[in-house]
């Protein structure tokens, strides 16, 4: 019977029993996704098998060391292709619904190149949007992450002179305490001249890029933060 042939998508903490011998209580597994005779992915998450990295060893014919290291470094892409959706979601999803007019502006303008080859910003925001959330939604290495406007947080951001981020900082969700740091935030900023931006992101990663962002684009920020609380 040929040996099953696997493709690593990266570690998981989520199980901790290996799928091959059963040994329980692992500390972590790795997610292996079964290929076809052509070595093409052949599943979808619910087809992953969460082996140790023993037997993930062995199903492989590796060495347990080339398991862990293809094993983080399969994560890494993963938690950046999650970084990038992130950033997507809290610049773009804010627009979904805006007027087709802003909606294109706020693209172009992340994307002035595109205006000239004839890319429709509006089909181009729904395609970026589509694959930010399945990206977050992907189950393989561990649960959905958050992907919606209601799972923005409010960061306060603080901008030096020459425009350079010199501190995010995330703000408590209860309304008084965020008036309280806020108002603290812009003394001491003024003190130092510095700039005070205050921005909703499902990240502080994408909080400096949406705070980066020209003023419509963060205006409507503001605005979808203000719905999803309303």
């Amino acid at each position: 019977m040929p040996i099953a042939k696997w493709k690593i998508k990266g570690i998981v903490d989520d199980y901790d029993t290996c799928g091959c011998c059963g040994r329980r209580g692992l500390k972590r597994t790795v997610a292996l996704m079964p290929l076809d005779a052509d070595g093409n992915e052949d599943g979808t998450p619910e087809d992953v098998a969460y082996y140790g990295t023993s037997c993930a060893a062995t199903a492989l014919g590796w060495t347990q060391g080339k398991v862990t290291d293809t094993a983080r470094a399969a994560q890494a892409e993963q938690n950046q292709r999650d970084n990038y959706a992130r950033r997507m979601i809290s610049i773009y999803a804010p627009v979904e619904f805006a007027p087709v007019r802003d909606k294109a502006r706020v693209y172009y303008g992340r994307n002035p190149h595109q205006r000239t080859r004839g890319v429709k910003a509006s089909e181009e925001v729904a395609k970026l949007l589509d694959e930010a959330r399945a990206t977050l939604a992907d189950t393989t290495t561990g649960p959905a992450r958050p992907s919606r406007i209601e799972d923005f947080r409010r960061y306060l951001v603080i901008f030096t002179s020459d425009e350079r981020i010199l501190l995010v900082h995330s703000l408590p969700e209860e309304e008084a305490e965020c008036q309280e740091q806020t108002a603290a935030a812009q003394r001491r900023a003024n003190q130092i001249r510095c700039t005070v931006r205050i921005v909703a992101a499902l990240d502080a990663e994408a909080a400096r890029d949406v705070a980066y962002a020209d003023e419509l684009t963060r205006e409507w920020n503001t605005k979808a933060w203000q719905a999803a609380h309303a």
